[in-house]
């Protein structure tokens, strides 16, 4: 009767970074990509409310309802 070896291969201690490195590049790129993501949804969240205010709020510090409408109307994107 023949057998077949199941085993995996021995990786040596020294090998492991770098079998590992292309899956931390890649969940680093991820990571940086949903951060990215969370910070324009933040700042477009920011935009709406910064437009909802009233003159006089606006007012209160130093806004105008031009500065909210140029600030406001930026994509999420822009900084």
């Amino acid at each position: 009767m023949t057998t077949i070896d199941t085993t995996l291969p021995v990786v040596h201690a020294a090998h492991r970074p770098q079998l590992l490195l292309p899956a931390k590049r890649a969940l680093d790129g991820l990571s940086a990509l949903i951060i990215r993501l969370l910070e324009w949804q933040e700042r477009a969240r920011q935009r709406r409310q910064l437009l909802a205010l009233s003159d006089g709020a606006l007012k209160d510090f130093g806004a105008s309802r031009a500065d909210a409408e140029g600030e406001g109307s930026k994509p999420a994107w822009q900084p």
